[in-house]
């Protein structure tokens, strides 16, 4: 109970909450279902709830890549008529594409990318939803700041190397192949973005979510629990509107991933989705989901050796370089 008197960590639980509900709310009314944007929840979790922020980026980075990515999706959906299954890999190639050029490590924006064509979007108040509320989170995050609640990021460019470019080419053929089946089998939710995005987390050398990958999975599977039970129990039982189960959510999952100090931002979006999905689909949805998670947590463990080997080789090539430049 500690925490609910430690204002440094239940203001950030209450103003995501709050955003959170205020997101589904203008959806209710309005009748447009793109207005939920599921990563607020992981841009809530790793720019206010955790301690120090979870990527490599400044504000200002964050916003427009955000941003851009949601209409790069939507451009791929108008503009590229293919089936679903080469629609994905376009994106996923454009998006790592453009974060690679943002010199950053955001990669809560596969998801921002991918969403919209999965769901074939076509409306502009997806990107107007997104660059509202990421701005919200970040002005809220700079007020943090100010008032000493939070530390300050120093954000670092980085520099876009040939072990890089290898890294996001094979997650890119990596997650397109995984995705292929499901696509033709008409199963998305075991390839929902906030998993692919995970995997590229798991699979970066030297990521720390590898040495923890039985809490990854359980906190995975409790956060895509806690999001369809509460849209269950207090929207379709208890007849309270879906901004409140938002709301309510976004707490619960803010709680436990401070309870547990496993700062995963994939955990925030999976507990989204189940706002956006049919309600006869709430219930197989945590078992597909964490299924799902388990195939990319497999294959990031089966690839993370030759990814360190990869990187390590390229090091030494670098030092090799600069070791005969200075021989000169």
């Amino acid at each position: 109970m500690i925490i609910l008197f430690d204002k440094k960590k239940i203001i950030p639980i209450l103003i995501s909450a709050v955003l959170c509900s205020l997101m589904v709310a203008v959806s209710d009314i309005t009748g447009d279902t793109d207005i939920i944007f599921p990563e607020i929840c992981a841009v809530a979790l790793g720019a206010l709830a955790a301690p120090v922020r979870s990527w490599n980026t400044s504000k200002l980075r964050l916003l427009l890549l955000m941003t851009a990515s949601a209409l790069l999706g939507m451009a791929v959906v108008r503009f590229v008529p293919v089936p679903m299954y080469i629609k994905i890999p376009i994106g996923l190639a454009a998006v790592m594409t453009l974060i690679t050029i943002s010199q950053t490590d955001f990669l809560p924006a596969i998801s921002t990318c991918i969403l919209p064509i999965m769901n074939s979007t076509q409306n502009f108040t997806y990107p107007l939803s997104i660059f509202i509320l990421t701005g919200l989170i970040l002005s809220a995050q700079h007020i943090l700041e100010k008032t000493g609640m939070r530390s300050k990021h120093r954000y670092v460019h980085i520099e876009p190397d040939k072990a890089l470019i290898t890294l996001r080419i094979k997650q890119v053929i990596t997650i397109g192949i995984v995705c292929f089946l499901p696509v033709i089998l008409g199963k998305p939710f075991l390839i929902m973005p906030p998993l692919m995005v995970a995997y590229a987390e798991m699979s970066t050398p030297g990521s720390p979510i590898k040495k923890n990958m039985t809490t990854a999975t359980a906190m995975m599977a409790l956060c895509t629990f806690i999001g369809c039970s509460s849209r269950i129990l207090l929207c379709e039982i208890a007849g309270l509107p879906m901004a409140a189960a938002a709301g309510i959510t976004c707490c619960a999952v803010l709680l436990a991933v401070d309870k547990t100090e496993f700062y995963f931002p994939p955990c925030g979006a999976i507990s989204m989705l189940p706002f956006m999905i049919p309600q006869h689909t709430l219930i197989r949805f945590p078992f597909l989901v964490t299924v799902g998670f388990m195939i990319f947590a497999l294959i990031s463990l089966l690839s993370s050796n030759n990814l360190s080997r990869e990187k390590k080789s390229c090091t030494d090539e670098r030092a090799e370089r600069t070791e005969a430049i200075e021989n000169i």
